[in-house]
């Protein structure tokens, strides 16, 4: 029979001691991106709420300032030439300036005004109806014309500069 002799056992050395500079390096560059990643991501949602609650509060003072221009009294186009009434575009804009502004926007930036008031009408009387700001058939001469259509044109702008237009359609 042989004898075997025990195998002498090598001292325990372990590899894993602990982690290397180069591995804690990349693991803080790792973190350092992602937390980078994630921040540049709020930012990006931040930001586009904001626009969107812009939006949401232009679209809402303009349909407000919509709805009272057409409670409002019609403002014909030929009070330019009279003395005793103002321009449709000054009496519209000044109904508009009537509705309250959002609670959050600033006064002095936020504003609401209307821009432009046209005519629905033709230049011939074989011509295609258009909107135009010199299509004016009231007044002397027009006194059985059904014409009486007006294109208002309502602005607003927020305090971060976006401006939102809206165009309603006033008659009697």
């Amino acid at each position: 029979m042989k004898i075997v002799p025990p195998h002498p056992r090598a001292p325990e050395a372990s590899l894993d001691e602990g982690f290397t500079l180069v591995e804690i390096l990349v693991s803080i560059v790792l973190i350092g991106i992602a937390v980078v990643a994630v921040l540049v991501s709020l930012q990006t949602t931040i930001g586009a709420t904001t626009v969107d609650r812009d939006h949401a509060i232009s679209f809402s003072w303009l349909q407000a300032a919509s709805d009272e221009i057409y409670r409002a009294a019609r403002v014909s186009c030929t009070a330019e030439a009279d003395a005793a009434q103002t321009n449709p575009e000054v009496a519209y804009s000044a109904v508009a300036k009537s509705v309250a502004r959002p609670p959050s926007w600033d006064t002095t930036t936020a504003t609401i005004e209307v821009t432009e008031v046209e005519y629905l009408g033709k230049y011939t009387a074989d011509g295609v109806f258009e909107w135009d700001d010199t299509l004016c058939f009231e007044g002397p001469g027009y006194e059985d014309s059904p014409l009486y259509t007006q294109r208002v044109t309502i602005q607003t702008t927020s305090p971060g500069g976006l401006v939102k237009t809206l165009q309603m359609v006033k008659s009697e």
